[in-house]
């Protein structure tokens, strides 16, 4: 019988590798990033095609990543010490705003392109978060998992 603490490490790690599934797919999508400052070095025909498959995964990428912070944000209670919960909930902040950077971008231009870049730093700034404040999360909800399993 798996308990809360196992359920959510379990989860979390689910959830990381469908934001990591879904920023491989936005990047095979545009087939030129680098080459161009925008999509014009494309036919038009790609365009329309590349266009809707990024905005839709865009938007799904936006959609899981935010729930997946609610999700984190909502683990973090008194198990999680304040420092950790403070940093941790700043970082979501920012991870949202670089998201909104995304799709504002995305939808004054239309550029797949500028839009491919932004995940590309945002692939790296989950990576570090990850790294830097899930594994903490993980293991505090690991310890608790023992804790109340003793």
């Amino acid at each position: 019988m798996t308990t809360i603490g196992e359920d959510a490490i379990e989860r979390m790690a689910r959830d990381h590798e469908r934001m990591l599934d879904i920023i491989d797919r936005i990047r095979s999508v545009c087939s030129h990033p680098g080459e161009t400052a925008s999509c014009t070095g494309c036919p038009s025909t790609q365009q329309g095609v590349c266009h809707g498959n990024v905005e839709q995964l865009t938007r799904s990428f936006t959609e899981s990543t935010l729930k997946h912070l609610l999700i984190e944000s909502m683990l973090m209670d008194e198990r999680v010490p304040a420092a950790h919960r403070s940093a941790h909930n700043q970082a979501h902040t920012d991870i949202a705003r670089q998201l909104k950077s995304i799709r504002v971008v995305f939808s004054e231009d239309k550029n797949c392109v500028l839009a491919v870049e932004g995940i590309e730093r945002i692939h790296q700034t989950l990576l570090t978060h990850f790294r830097d404040y899930d594994a903490p999360l993980e293991s505090y909800l690991a310890q608790s998992t023992l804790q109340a399993q003793a």
